[in-house]
């Protein structure tokens, strides 16, 4: 073997185990982590945003629950689209 394919073989190896160290420990879990806040953020900001402004329409207009109920419907339909779409973006970048 000459030199430079020593030196090749040796950064192939550091490469490699920079890959098993990005795919295990805490830096796998600290993606986790992050993936599943920004999830979390992801649904449940569209429901407590459409439930606050529906109680406040409703508030304004007196007109019982109705735009509550609606507007909570569209935050929920809403978040789910979004995290769904959010998932998708983290799948392809993965592969």
């Amino acid at each position: 073997m000459s030199r430079k394919d020593v030196e090749m073989k040796g950064k192939e190896d550091d490469e490699a185990r920079m890959d098993n160290k990005r795919k295990s420990g805490i830096g796998a879990d600290l993606g986790a982590l992050t993936l599943a806040s920004q999830l979390g953020v992801t649904i449940a900001g569209p429901i407590v945003l459409g439930a606050i402004a529906g109680h406040w329409l409703d508030g304004k207009l007196g007109t019982g629950i109705i735009f509550f109920l609606i507007l909570l419907c569209l935050g929920v339909v809403g978040g789910f689209v979004g995290a769904y779409q959010q998932i998708i973006t983290v799948t392809k970048k993965k592969k």
